[in-house]
């Protein structure tokens, strides 16, 4: 212990106090100084994560002149030992405990920086996942959606040509959110198997039955589940085939009217991953014009049929601008203007029999794709 010139504290102090004052000087981020003056003091306030002990004997003038000079704590010998005793170790534990605070606050803080980088990244790699391009000369208009809650999505989509005939497409939704529900659509879509061994496309029941029984297999933690749309179309006869796994049931705009009506698919089960039960393929024969829109739980998300009111209202549109009008008239969006649930849709429209071979062409970009977490309609 010093006073302000450095020299030896020349206060009488009792044998007690003075071990207590050494003991707590012996910490790097504690001081102890005896009569300092105000510009000492203020200069050791400069001093990040130092704490001054300041012993004075002038009185309540000189407590009251070093703790406004910043002192941690200003003891006087004039008072009680016990007194001081007390205040010196409740000082020191208040500041050592601020600093440990501090320091888990500034390191959390960093960890969450880290994070939101991570998280940024992963929604950049999840959405370079879903189709860049588009089948084109398959005799089908498309128009997307997928706009997530957070960076990543539980949700997810896919539209590709399948030999010179057929397209596949299907919409999931795992059940959650964050993380681990973007892990399992990412985990679908690598065990997704739309053709057998000889090319040829697999009827869309199998294709769920398949699915089921790997995450039934996998025995994954906290047994996660997804519901899955998938649908099989036929570019020559315009059949669309459809299988069904707890998901929204899609909906159909034939070209005559305005009318939006549900396809119940028959057989439609259970979530993947919950019960070995098989799936069933549903047929629908499709016109030119008529338009049929899959789509997550996220865009009806009072389940009351809003959705496909919206649809209704905004017929005669393009396909675009129909999809983009009805969700933006029913999605709910939170002050940081994400939907509240994530949400996806795919529609796609009867254009005309184009035979050949199918070619890709750009998707539109989406205003999500510019900003991971955003949203976006193509």
């Amino acid at each position: 212990m010093t006073d302000a010139a450095g020299e030896p504290a020349p206060l009488d102090l009792p044998p007690a106090l003075r071990l207590d004052l050494e003991e707590a000087a012996a910490h790097p981020e504690i001081v102890v100084v005896t009569d300092p003056s105000p510009d000492l003091l203020e200069a050791y306030g400069l001093e990040e994560g130092l704490g001054v002990i300041a012993v004075v004997s002038g009185g309540a003038k000189a407590r009251v002149a070093a703790l406004e000079a910043g002192a941690l704590e200003v003891l006087d010998p004039a008072q009680p030992e016990a007194e001081l005793r007390a205040r010196l170790e409740m000082a020191v534990a208040r500041f050592r405990s601020r600093l440990h605070l501090e320091k888990v606050r500034d390191e959390l803080d960093k960890q969450a920086v880290a994070m939101e980088r991570n998280l940024r990244l992963a929604a950049r790699l999840q959405r370079s996942l879903l189709p860049q391009v588009l089948p084109d000369g398959v005799g089908l208009g498309f128009a997307t959606a997928y706009l997530p809650q957070e960076f990543v999505s539980g949700d997810s989509y896919d539209v590709r040509a399948l030999g010179p005939r057929h397209v596949v497409l299907y919409t999931a939704d795992s059940v959650g959110h964050g993380v681990k529900a973007a892990l399992l659509t990412v985990l679908l879509r690598t065990v997704l198997a739309p053709a057998g061994a000889d090319g040829a496309p697999r009827p869309p029941h199998e294709v769920l039955n398949e699915l089921n029984g790997y995450l039934l297999d996998a025995r994954l933690e906290e047994s996660p589940t997804a519901a899955f749309c998938y649908a099989l179309f036929d570019t020559e006869t315009r059949l669309v085939r459809l299988a069904n796994a707890g998901h929204p049931l899609p909906l159909l705009i034939r070209r005559e009217g305005e009318d939006v009506t549900t396809i119940h698919v028959g057989g439609s089960g259970l979530l993947l991953g919950v019960d070995p039960m098989p799936y069933e393929t549903h047929e629908l024969q499709l016109r030119p014009g008529d338009r049929v829109v899959f789509f997550t739980d996220g865009a009806d998300p009072e389940y009351d049929g809003a959705f496909a009111e919206q649809l209704r209202l905004h017929a005669g549109l393009s396909l675009e601008d129909q999809l983009a009008g009805a969700l933006g008239a029913v999605i709910a969006l939170d002050q940081e203007g994400r939907p509240e649930d994530d949400v996806t849709a795919v529609a796609i429209e009867v254009v005309g029999e184009v035979r050949g071979e199918a070619r890709a062409r750009p998707r539109a970009p989406q205003a999500a794709d510019a900003d991971p977490g955003g949203e976006g309609v193509s």
